[in-house]
């Protein structure tokens, strides 16, 4: 039916576009940050405020600064609709652009990732970009994080970019997530990321508030906050506007003012209504009207733009609610499809929305679409109607985007089922299932698990209302709203649908789906710290698989419970599972199973030797991935050999095994990888001295593990940066890390008989042991050890034993004047060293016999077993532990009337404790070469100041001191944290001899660094 309006009426008055007014300051500092990024030193900043202050216009006048200044830039916007739209805020924005580049061109730029944005923008395949099928669920949203962040930054790195995103308070939690991540590395990159957002609205998106304040603590975030203008600047706005003198309308701004409160949209929006009414005219080429004592307008600007609205013709109307409905960009061919008029009278209706500025056209996929120019209109449209009809609307717009859309419907199942839920029609009850469900396997494929989680509940809520529902769909359901939750972290909420789904499958006699659902939750009991119920489930498990008859499921089952088995220590039964698995590999003669099976086996003589048969499995474990071009398998191969090198004081093997293991991540391009393989990164560069370096890769790696709740590997990576902090008596630095990875490792709830994650619980023992034995409380630190060795015992794992953990508690013995112990724990550390033909251990136990005799007063024969000692551990190189060492046997030469030898010994550690940073051993030795009347030579191994004396990081960071920057100003420069600006700052006082940052300046200004002040 076609719909008329009177063609015959003049159009009413318009209002041109306000001029651009108070905000001044905001602009020239964002455009500041365009200079900054255009020389490679990005960042994110945030235009906060109340809806219609004026964000977006803020945000364009950037993008014109941008432009004319080189930088490409792309705008994305986040709609209520789209809330559970995994990615919807950056597909807005990007997928024009990647769509425009030629295939060559993105192939280059993603450097073999394409599959990867197909993942997150399913909009693109079909453009020579696939979906990427078949990757580890850990695996997943790293994998797409970092290669989208690597496409970024190449595209900043031919031009610079800038990324405006808008609306926030509507960002969907993957968006945010993405964002987060990106924000953090954009400070290297010609990139600046600049958001808007309603503050009204910024509380009620939880993950928008965390992505917030997690930016904040970090200093990755710059926020701007919009005010409402002022007076004055209402003022000026009116006079530029009308071209009329202040004084002519000083009294109509008081209560234009007075009435919007300086908001600038509600100032527009009632001058519209003004100017459309008549009461403000042109009257031969003045504007009068402005006498008037109150303005004729409803309370709210909502009835302000019910009025404006009101005033369209029937047809414009009816385009307005559609797209109302639709909440994103409208199609035109959805227009044209429901708008039930001609196509003439379609288009003027279009153009009466455009000429009234309530939507502004664009071209997206190729198509016209259109949108509104404030979310107020869309919000005011919406709200007018009755819920009824708006599920009829709902209806209608699904079924007509389900026609538009044809074959292609499940691809687009996103958008068409939030239209099929807000319908809720009995009628389209299946059809929504079948959308909602879809949408939500989409987001799980996409690491999109927060909305995915959502999606499926309400798939599984339509589902389990229809009492004919297959049952088949059911379980598919249930399993995968049971893989979001796992994914979430929740794992009691994954057990309970799984248990749901085992039901069901065992109802219909499927043994494969049970073995697999079993083996899921043994994973969820597992990571929920369940051990007990880990294993039954995997028992239960392999009960099914191997009544299935499929062996390949077998292997996998005792793999994965072979694994659980080793974390929690149960070595002999892992061991059981373990070569099960090799013998089904073996009669398979698979290449991948068999790489597997010797990995685990490779895993298991680490920790519990010998050592050959570590060495054996690994090359086994490597020619067979190779054999089976399982490039993933030959990366845990090679990172287990870096490990095993690295326990047994094998630096050269840590190395190239290191390069090796570093290689093949980057060629997987596998985020994951590279942050198992810089925990061993950071333990390596501890042990031979490169202490700056060992902590920014530790400060860079513990983010990322954060960010990809990598919850198994941060107690590790806490304690190996701490025990870095503590050894230049950073103890405030030191302290946090220690406590969170007791934490996160549950090495409380550590007792005698129930099982812990060893690897985990053990590394945070050393981390508390430690600490105590820094403090010189070593009580503490030997009952702390001593516990965390009782563990380490009852799984049999003698290398976590050895490595750091005896040691310290024989230390900690010899202070306690226990010689008994001592030498009871050094005994112990050569027989295992022996045992696991281990070098390092070798030199622990010549150091600790070599200790004992020393202060049991037998000085002559200390001297050759600590010099043994020494030769030891500085061939492995272990470089702290050998300058200790070093310093002891100092003491001894001392000891036996040597003062010349004893002053030679120390003056060598001096520089070593120097270069580390390790402040109080340097503080002590420079205290016994005064006492043996030796001057302390400075307290840099370079020669005189200079920035040779400083790392280039460190001279830079002392430049910038000199500039009167704070730490937090320093750490948004260089893209770093304050806290680690503090680290490189002590470090800074103690190489240069100066003890305040006013010192520090004095000598950066006199020049004594060299370059520019």
């Amino acid at each position: 039916m076609t719909v008329r309006r009177d063609h015959e009426s003049a159009p009413p008055p318009s209002l041109p576009a306000l001029s651009f007014i108070g905000r001044a300051q905001e602009l020239a500092t964002l455009s500041a940050a365009l200079d900054a990024a255009a020389r490679g030193h990005g960042g994110m900043h945030a235009i906060a405020g109340e809806g219609g202050v004026g964000k977006t216009r803020l945000a364009g006048a950037v993008a014109d600064r941008a432009a004319a200044r080189g930088f490409s830039h792309v705008t994305g916007r986040a709609y209520p609709v789209e809330t559970g739209i995994p990615y919807a805020l950056f597909g807005d924005a990007f997928v024009p652009l990647l769509r425009a580049l030629p295939p060559s061109m993105l192939q280059v730029l993603a450097r073999g990732a394409t599959a990867e944005l197909g993942v997150l923008f399913p909009a693109l395949r079909g453009d020579g970009v696939a979906a990427k099928g078949g990757t580890d669920e850990s695996e997943l949203k790293p994998r797409l994080l970092d290669s989208f962040a690597r496409l970024l930054h190449r595209l900043a790195a031919r031009e610079p970019l800038l990324v405006i995103l808008e609306n926030l308070q509507w960002a969907d939690p993957s968006s945010l997530d993405l964002l987060h991540f990106l924000s953090r590395g954009a400070g290297e990159h010609p990139l600046v990321l600049l958001c808007t957002w309603n503050e009204a609205q910024r509380d009620a998106n939880v993950a928008l508030r965390t992505t917030e304040e997690s930016l904040r603590s970090i200093g990755a975030l710059t926020t701007h906050h919009l005010h409402p203008l002022t007076r004055a600047e209402t003022s000026e706005l009116i006079c530029r506007q009308f071209d009329v003198p202040a004084d002519a309308v000083a009294d109509f701004v008081a209560l234009l003012h007075d009435r919007t409160r300086g908001n600038p949209f509600f100032i527009e929006e009632t001058l519209k209504s003004l100017v459309q009414s008549g009461r403000v005219r042109q009257d031969h080429g003045r504007w009068t009207g402005w006498g008037t004592e109150r303005l004729e307008l409803p309370r709210t600007i909502r009835d302000a733009l019910a009025v404006r609205i009101g005033r369209l013709s029937a047809d414009a109307r009816r385009l307005a609610t559609i797209a109302a409905v639709v909440g994103a960009q409208v199609p035109h061919a959805l227009f044209d499809t429901m708008a039930g008029f001609d196509a003439a009278a379609l288009l003027e209706a279009i153009d009466e929305l455009r000429r009234e500025r309530m939507l502004t056209e664009s071209t997206a996929a190729g198509e016209l679409a259109y949108e509104f120019t404030h979310p107020l209109l869309q919000e005011v449209l919406y709200a007018e109607l009755s819920r009824a009809r708006a599920r009829a609307l709902h209806g209608e717009i699904a079924e007509a985007l389900e026609r538009l859309f044809g074959d292609r419907a499940l691809a687009q199942a996103d958008a068409l089922a939030v239209h099929f839920l807000r319908a809720e029609s009995p009628a389209l009850a299946a059809r929504a299932c079948r959308y909602v469900a879809a949408a939500g396997a989409s987001a799980l494929d996409r690491g999109a698990n927060s909305e995915a989680s959502e999606t499926l509940a309400a798939a599984l809520a339509i589902d389990d209302r229809d009492p004919l529902a297959d049952a088949g769909t059911r379980e598919s359901l249930l399993d995968l709203l049971a893989r979001a939750r796992h994914r979430l972290g929740d794992y009691a909420a994954a057990t309970v649908l799984w248990e749901r789904a085992v039901a069901l499958a065992e109802a219909r006699g499927d043994v494969a789906a049970v073995a697999g659902l079993r083996r899921r939750l043994g994973v969820a009991a597992f990571r929920g710290a369940r051990y007990d119920d880990s294993l039954a489930h995997y028992d239960a498990g392999l009960v099914a698989a191997i009544a299935s008859g499929d062996e390949r499921a077998e292997a996998g089952l005792r793999l994965a419970r072979g694994a659980m088995r080793l974390g929690v220590g149960q070595a002999r039964e892992a061991e059981s599972d373990m070569r099960a698995s090799l013998a089904i590999a073996e009669r398979a003669d698979d290449p991948h199973l068999l790489a597997r099976a010797h990995e685990a086996l490779q895993s298991l003589a680490i920790w519990r030797g010998p050592s050959a048969a570590a060495r054996e499995h690994g090359e086994r474990a490597l020619a067979f991935a190779r054999a089976g071009h399982d490039r993933g398998a030959e990366w845990t191969a090679r990172w287990s050999m870096a490990m095993h090198a690295g326990l047994t004081g094998d630096a050269a093997g840590t190395a190239a095994q290191l390069a090796a293991a570093s290689e093949l991540a980057e060629e997987l391009r596998s985020p994951v990888m590279r942050l198992w393989t810089a925990d061993v990164g950071i333990e390596y560069r501890s042990f031979i001295g490169e202490w700056d370096e060992a902590l920014a890769l530790a400060e860079r790696t513990i983010a990322d593990a954060r960010a990809f709740g990598q919850r198994t590997l941060l107690p590790r990576l806490l304690v190996s940066a701490a025990l870095v902090h503590l050894g230049r008596g950073d103890f405030a630095h030191a302290q946090p890390l220690i406590d969170e990875a007791w934490t996160l490792s549950g090495a409380d709830l550590a007792g005698d008989a129930g099982l812990v994650n060893v690897h985990a619980v053990v590394p945070a023992h050393v981390g508390r042991a430690s600490w105590h034995l820094a403090r010189g409380e070593h009580q503490q630190a030997l009952a702390v050890g001593e516990a965390g060795l009782a563990i380490a015992d009852r799984t049999g794992y003698v290398a976590l034993a050895m490595h750091r953990l005896i040691p310290i508690i024989a230390e900690s013995a010899l202070f306690l004047q226990d010689w008994e112990r001592a030498a009871r724990y050094g005994r112990r550390l050569r027989e295992t060293a022996e045992q696991l033909e281990h070098p390092l251990g070798l030199a622990w136990a010549d150091a600790c016999d070599a200790l004992t005799s020393l202060l049991k007063g037998d000085t002559a024969g200390a001297l050759a077993m600590l010099q043994r000692a020494v030769d030891g551990l500085e061939a492995v190189p272990y470089v702290e532990h050998a300058a200790l060492l070093r310093r002891q046997l100092a003491i001894a030469l001392q000891q036996s009337g040597d003062i010349d030898a004893a002053v030679r010994e120390l003056r060598r550690v001096h520089d070593v404790f120097a270069r580390l940073g390790a402040r109080p051993a340097l503080a002590d030795v420079r205290e016994r070469l005064r006492s043996l009347g030796a001057r302390p030579p400075a307290r840099t191994p370079a020669a005189g100041i200079g920035v040779g004396a400083l790392t280039a990081r460190e001279a830079e960071i002392a430049r910038l001191v000199a500039a009167r920057k704070s730490n937090k100003e320093i750490g948004a420069v260089l893209d770093i944290s304050p806290r680690t600006v503090g680290t490189h700052l002590a470090n800074i006082f103690m190489k240069l001899a100066v003890d305040s940052r006013g010192a520090l300046t004095d000598l950066v200004r006199s020049g004594a660094l060299g370059g520019p002040p």
